[in-house]
């Protein structure tokens, strides 16, 4: 019985494995992008890197591919986990044939004009075989549909933008970015290039040139993640306003939502809904804040923190490199700067703990073992070659 049971579930495995290939291509992506993996329930689940992007760019929290499933990040997977190992069992029905099922099953919905994701019989599926609705049994026509849609596209939104904190201010955070760089970058190449035994003007030289082009790759870094992040504000709330007035029931039924979590009954909502029919501006924000989780971003916002940045990284590198100014002896200046760099990546560490939330005193030796990692394999690299 056991062997025979054995049997069937690889086979199972095998007859989904054309499908699964794609998933496992998506999952190679993310760990090469510094995802993760783990292993649930008989499928392997990536998140963040490659995955994260792909679920932001289309608009979901996990998808599944076969025995593969690919998340935003570990909440959305734990969240949305009994319906993905439905689609998994879908697959172990339809093998390769799965993915131009699923397309078709999206082209007749819309067809029938109804919506491409909501009403595809494999979400259909899906959603009645974990228990979220049972669409066939309880349906009177578009308005349950509709209803179904609500509840599907407001979890949606809520595991989207479940992880976007930080509990420093942004000024906090691209000091944080640009002075943990910058001292530990300059000072490894500082000692990369002493255990070469090459003059200090040498490695003050290329240190200095070093500093000079991270700041302001660095400063550039986060001129874009500013701008990338006011943009994607700018598209939500294009399309949030869009909604309002194509599928105001639908965003109605969000709002209602998000009051009954404050134990508001429909007499009290009711007011609210009539307010905000009158006023869609905001309405318009009222969907930002609450729905998405998203504050407006100062305009200002790119220019300061490419600048905040760039000016920490050049901070933080020319710490490590004050030392062979200051000293002729490569040897010494390179103790010197390793007792200050270290004792500067200690202080770092404690102050960032504080900052971000993170155990000061762990966040201090973590931040000192990384730099000591990094300078004492670049100066042994060094070494060995010279």
């Amino acid at each position: 019985m056991k062997r025979t049971k054995r049997l069937v579930r690889w086979g199972r495995y095998v007859w989904a494995s054309p499908t699964t290939a794609v998933g496992l291509c998506a999952g190679a992506l993310t760990l090469c992008t510094r995802g993760r993996v783990q292993c649930r329930q008989g499928a392997l689940e990536f998140h963040g890197g490659f995955s994260r992007w792909f679920a932001e760019s289309g608009g979901f929290s996990a998808m599944t591919l076969g025995h593969v499933i690919i998340g935003r990040d570990a909440w959305s997977l734990d969240f949305h986990r009994d319906h993905e190992q439905a689609h998994v069992r879908q697959v172990e029905r339809w093998g390769a044939a799965f993915i131009p099922a699923y397309l078709a099953a999206s082209v007749l919905a819309w067809r029938r004009g109804d919506h491409y994701y909501f009403d595809n019989w494999f979400e259909v599926d899906a959603r009645r075989a974990c228990g979220e609705a049972d669409p066939r049994g309880s349906r009177r026509g578009k308005s349950d549909s509709r209803k179904v849609q609500r509840r599907e596209r407001s979890t949606m939104h809520q595991t989207a933008h479940h992880e976007h904190h930080f509990t420093a201010s942004e000024l906090v955070r691209d000091v944080v970015i640009g002075m943990s760089d910058g001292l530990t970058v300059p000072f490894a190449l500082a000692a990369g290039l002493s255990g070469t035994d090459v003059a200090t003007s040498i490695v003050v030289t290329a240190g200095l040139a070093e500093v000079v082009a991270g700041s302001i790759a660095m400063g550039l870094g986060g001129f874009l993640a500013a701008r990338t992040e006011a943009e994607h504000f700018a598209s939500e709330k294009t399309r949030e306003e869009r909604e309002i007035v194509q599928v105001p029931q639908m965003e109605e039924f969000e709002v209602a939502e998000v009051f009954r979590e404050y134990g508001l009954g429909e007499s009290e909502i009711e007011p609210i809904l009539g307010a905000f029919r009158r006023n869609h501006k905001a309405w318009v924000d009222f969907m930002m804040k609450f729905e998405l989780g998203l504050e407006e971003p100062d305009p200002r916002r790119a220019l300061k923190s490419a600048a905040t940045i760039a000016g920490a990284y050049v901070v933080g590198g020319l710490i490590p490199l004050a030392p062979y100014m200051a000293m002729t002896k490569t040897h010494e200046a390179l103790i010197v700067s390793a007792i200050v760099t270290i004792f500067a990546l200690a202080i770092f560490g404690y102050i960032k703990g504080r900052f971000t939330g993170t155990p000061a005193v762990r966040s201090a030796w973590q931040t000192t073992l990384i730099g000591g990692i990094a300078a004492t394999a670049a100066y042994l690299i060094a070494k060995v070659i010279a």
